[in-house]
């Protein structure tokens, strides 16, 4: 039997309708959402911490309130002062902390000043008023301060010294309460500035600290005594000290890595050459400016010297004396004749008879003075081995031609730092040639022992001195009787014997010190082995050549912790 229309369309609407809602559960079941959500916790947390007055501020008298933290609101300091002189003041620092979760910044910098009780919109002319960072910026509205840091604010109030009338008897008093809020858009980063200087000085108040005071001799001006502290970094050993060291006293200056490895008495500090940054990081493997012997030429005393005089005697080497040649142990010289004749006379060399006219008769125009085994200098026109002695060493006219290691460093300093010059201090560069307690072995008048060497002070490594002895000595571009093109040299035996060569044992490559040690017949100069030791080598040796320049006293830097991944940046 055949289904009307009527039925066909009932059961397609019924269908249709059964189906829909089987699609519509299908579309349920895939919509289903399960899960959790959850809000980190964060902490909001910023205060004052650690005042601290300048020791300079006048006394707080009974009448008068020390700078102190409101214990009910730990952003707030009060404090009351009297000022009685143009040019008392009272000053403190005081720390701001940010130890929270949440980047804060400076929604509205409150402060009130009173005057006589009263509160004034505006600082009396008598009153200089000032609430800067410590590097003297002043403080802003909207100054981002980041989770985890702290700042330093500088509160100043001051009686000025150029005012015409005496004000009356005044009482001063302020608060400072900035309102912190959350970071936003608008917060802005102020770059800081601190002390190079201070980062010795902070070092040196911590209870395990990486650095030492020095107390002994020093000199580091050739014009002005220095007063502050000399401090220096220091280990006695190669372990995790040092590794500590290496990655705190890391400094980028004229685009190069340096390690800030001492202040000096005039409040600067002294870099040491270390490389070129990569991305801004200090862990280059080169440690050098390029290799380069001492000096070319070594037949002389006076090549142990930074510059020296090429007119002064060299020194030959003689294997073999004339068959029975005649020594003595003095010398007379006849300036009539010009010839010298020897006095106590002996056939042989020995400790006591260093001269020989190199013939059996024992006069001669050209005596020669043997020092040291078979090495000799000739003297002639009545000069003695004391005048030669001094020629070669001490002479005001010592000084007169560049060593080949001066050189290559001002050549380096032209071609890089010269942009540089105005912000690096003038300090002494000790180039040493005093001798040890003035023993010159087989080189004086009266002879000495034949198989021993000139032995400089450097030689001797039992103690530091950072002062100079020999105004001929004092490298510096003060020094008319050594004076430096560029305010540039190297670090010296004493300075690394201070600061325990330990900490400096990177490199894999020994490198010069400016320090002598010794002739025998070849100058030897001080170097810093491979091994991280002092040792010595000869002056013609080719060796590494890692220059030192020392920073004004003041130079900020900004960044940085001194790490070799985010060194220092002075600018």
């Amino acid at each position: 039997m055949r289904k009307n229309n009527k039925q066909v369309t009932t059961y397609f609407i019924l269908f249709s309708l059964l189906l829909i809602g089987v699609v519509y559960a299908i579309l349920q079941a895939n919509l289903q959402i399960n899960g959790t959500a959850k809000i980190k916790a964060n902490t909001w947390d910023i205060h004052f911490n650690n005042i601290v007055v300048n020791e300079n501020s006048v006394s707080i008298g009974a009448e008068d309130s020390a700078a102190t933290i409101d214990p009910e609101n730990n952003c707030k300091v009060d404090f009351e002062v009297t000022l009685s002189l143009p040019g008392d003041f009272y000053e403190f620092t005081i720390d701001v902390v940010n130890a929270g979760t949440i980047d804060g910044m400076i929604g509205t910098l409150n402060k009130t000043l009173k005057v006589n009780n009263e509160v004034v919109s505006e600082v009396p002319d008598f009153l200089n008023y000032s609430i800067t960072y410590e590097d003297g910026v002043e403080i802003e509205e909207n100054h981002k301060i980041n989770a985890g840091t702290t700042e330093t604010y500088k509160v100043r109030l001051e009686f000025k010294t150029d005012i015409e009338e005496l004000p009356p008897a005044t009482t001063i008093s302020t608060s400072l309460e900035p309102q912190y809020i959350q970071a936003d858009s608008t917060a802005t980063n102020i770059i800081h500035y601190k002390e190079l200087y201070d980062v010795f000085i902070d070092e040196l108040s911590k209870e395990n600290s990486n650095v030492i005071e020095y107390t002994g001799l020093h000199k580091d001006s050739f014009t002005v005594e220095g007063t502050k502290k000399i401090i220096l970094w220091h280990s006695n050993d190669n372990s995790s000290v040092a590794n500590i060291i290496l990655d705190k006293w890391n400094v980028i200056f004229g685009g190069f890595c340096w390690e800030a490895f001492r202040t000096t008495d005039t409040g600067g500090v002294k870099l040491f050459y270390n490389g070129i940054p990569n991305d801004g990081k200090c862990n280059s493997n080169s440690h050098n400016i390029g290799k380069s012997v001492f000096n070319n030429y070594t037949n002389s005393l006076a090549y142990v010297g930074y510059m020296y005089n090429p007119d002064t005697l060299f020194v030959s080497y003689n294997d073999n004396y004339n068959e029975g040649s005649f020594f003595g142990m003095g010398v007379n010289y006849n300036s009539s004749t010009g010839i010298y004749t020897l006095t106590n006379t002996s056939n042989s060399y020995s400790s006591t008879s260093h001269y020989t006219c190199n013939n059996t008769t024992g006069s001669c125009s050209i005596v020669r003075y043997y020092h040291y085994n078979k090495y000799y200098v000739e003297l002639s026109n009545g000069k003695t081995i004391d005048q030669a002695f001094n020629d070669m060493l001490y002479a005001d006219n010592v000084n007169q031609t560049n060593s080949t290691i001066k050189t290559y460093i001002d050549t380096w300093y032209q071609n890089n730092m010269t942009a540089y010059t105005d912000k690096l201090e003038d300090v002494i560069f000790c180039n040493d040639r005093s001798m040890i307690g003035n023993v010159t072995n087989g080189w004086n008048p009266n002879g000495g022992v034949t198989n021993s060497p000139v032995n400089f002070r450097s030689n001797s490594s039992s103690s530091s001195d950072l002062s100079c002895t020999n105004e001929t000595d004092q490298f510096s571009m003060s020094n008319p009787k050594a004076q430096l093109t560029y305010p540039i040299g190297l670090m010296t035996n004493f300075e690394m014997i201070a600061l325990d060569y330990h900490v400096l044992r990177i490199g894999n490559a020994a490198y010069y010190l400016l320090s002598p040690n010794s002739f025998f017949g070849i100058p030897s100069i001080r170097i810093v082995g491979v091994n991280g030791g002092i040792a010595y080598d000869f002056a013609n040796k080719e060796l590494d050549v890692r220059p030192v320049v020392a920073l004004k006293p003041g130079t900020m830097y900004r960044f940085g912790d001194g790490s070799r991944n985010n060194p220092y940046i002075v600018e």
